[in-house]
């Protein structure tokens, strides 16, 4: 993931997106976290090391919204990318 969020972190900055990795290998099911915040919206991208992900995001402006989750099955670069679009979707980037 580390490779995807280069090749992506100047569009996140550009649109104002302040973001941060979380690694969490403390567990007994390792998995990294990328969070992200902007004025109208948050999201998160959990990826555990079995290839399970859940994007979870919500709204903030200009009414907050209930936080929805998607889960996904990843088993290669692409379903990694598909991922990375509708969480830079959910982020408002492209819209």
């Amino acid at each position: 993931m580390d490779k995807a969020i280069i090749a992506r972190r100047g569009k996140w900055e550009s649109a104002g997106i302040s973001w941060e990795v979380v690694r969490h290998e403390e567990h007994d099911k390792p998995a990294v976290s990328l969070r992200a915040e902007s004025p109208a919206r948050v999201a998160e991208l959990l990826l555990w090391v079995s290839g399970e992900a859940d994007l979870t995001h919500a709204q903030l402006m200009p009414h907050v919204t209930d936080p929805t989750v998607d889960h996904y099955e990843l088993t290669s670069q692409v379903g990694l990318d598909g991922c990375l679009d509708d969480f830079e979707s959910a982020m408002g980037i492209g819209d």
